[in-house]
């Protein structure tokens, strides 16, 4: 009863809001917002379902659902920040003892507001008690909505205690709801447990969106240890994905070692587009430390599409931070069809940094 109390004034605070913003906040109408409010309390502590009926406000009968009652508050509002603070306070109103309760009520109701409202309470009361919230999802039917539910369970879990995590979701039945949950803790751990992402990656079916989870957390694997991410890289047997991961180990490394970066794109990855891609994004990465040893690599080059692309980059870098030095090696490459290739790299540098730097100048300033 006092949970109905205490959601029944959160409704009735949020159709007053409304009330009032449409209105104007006259003092009549917050007498008569007052009264309807100690009205409903009467009615609330009496069990009574009928309507009450101020000037100004109606008062939604007792018998109708609470989620309902909230959700028409929310609705009420008309601008979409204005909703979205609404339905941020009725969440945060829910007792958590009544979050089951509450959740039971949302589920028969197939409204796209419910299913909002209730991943909201999934996430709120995961972040707090996953197990129960987990406990609570187990029950329901397999859905789209369930299996969003448990989504939200899984990031929140992650976050808090990732071990047990781990150990719900391999529990988990096979399906598509739990390949989409491993997915999520598996992200979450990459940022700190890389290792135990790619073990929870591995296990799931081949996919692409598994794959690409293999090549985020091998790229944060290589952040702290590309040796051990190399290593791990090399032992995958399908070549495709191999290839992937390497060339995600070997970008992450040119930031710490340009020329180890080059050495292993060039003799691990095989010649073609992703090696062409890993290229451009070495020279990217390396030019930010070392732009002369970057150029050097990048004037011994193949002659394959990915050079030009790779000059480009280099210049457009290189020529923000020294302008000079990159118009001076771009003059003193041998003439032909790479040197024409830079001097236009070059030209279109620096016509995009004096743009840049006009338009940060105000107006009657030059």
């Amino acid at each position: 009863m006092k949970t109905l109390i205490a959601l029944g004034l959160v409704v009735l605070s949020l159709l007053l809001l409304v009330t009032l913003r449409r209105t104007g906040d006259s003092p009549q109408l917050m007498h008569e917002g007052k009264a309807a409010y100690a009205e409903t309390q009467q009615i609330s502590k009496a069990g009574h379902t009928r309507n009450v009926t101020s000037h100004a406000i109606q008062v939604p009968q007792q018998a109708q659902p609470i989620h309902a009652m909230l959700l028409a508050a929310i609705e009420a509002e008309s601008e979409s920040d204005q909703r979205s603070e609404a339905l941020e306070r009725v969440v945060e109103s829910v007792p958590n003892a009544d979050l089951p309760a509450m959740l039971d009520s949302l589920a028969l109701d197939a409204s796209p507001g419910a299913a909002e409202m209730s991943l909201l309470l999934v996430r709120r009361w995961a972040e707090s008690d996953a197990p129960a919230a987990a406990a609570w999802i187990s029950r329901l039917p397999e859905s789209p909505r369930s299996s969003a539910a448990l989504e939200q369970v899984a990031i929140a879990w992650a976050n808090s205690d990732l071990a047990a995590a781990a150990a719900w979701v391999d529990a988990l039945p096979e399906g598509g709801s739990k390949q989409a949950a491993s997915l999520d803790i598996a992200y979450e751990a990459a940022r700190t447990e890389p290792v135990m992402a790619l073990e929870l990656a591995s296990a799931l079916l081949p996919t692409r969106e598994r794959d690409d989870l293999l090549v985020h957390a091998v790229s944060q694997w290589a952040g702290t240890d590309s040796t051990a991410a190399v290593a791990w890289s090399m032992e995958v047997p399908d070549a495709a994905l191999r290839q992937r991961l390497v060339a995600s180990a070997a970008v992450v490394l040119a930031e710490q070692d340009g020329a180890a970066a080059v050495a292993l794109a060039v003799n691990s990855l095989v010649a073609g587009e992703e090696q062409d891609r890993a290229a451009v994004s070495i020279v990217q990465r390396w030019v930010q430390n070392s732009p002369h040893a970057a150029a050097s690599w990048v004037s011994r080059f193949p002659d394959v599409p990915s050079r030009n692309a790779a000059v480009q980059n280099l210049l457009a870098l290189w020529t923000a931070q020294d302008a000079e030095a990159a118009g001076k090696w771009v003059r003193e490459l041998p003439s032909g069809p790479f040197r024409e290739v830079g001097l236009t790299a070059y030209t279109q540098a620096l016509a995009d940094r004096d743009q840049a730097s006009a338009e940060v100048v105000p107006a009657g300033k030059m």
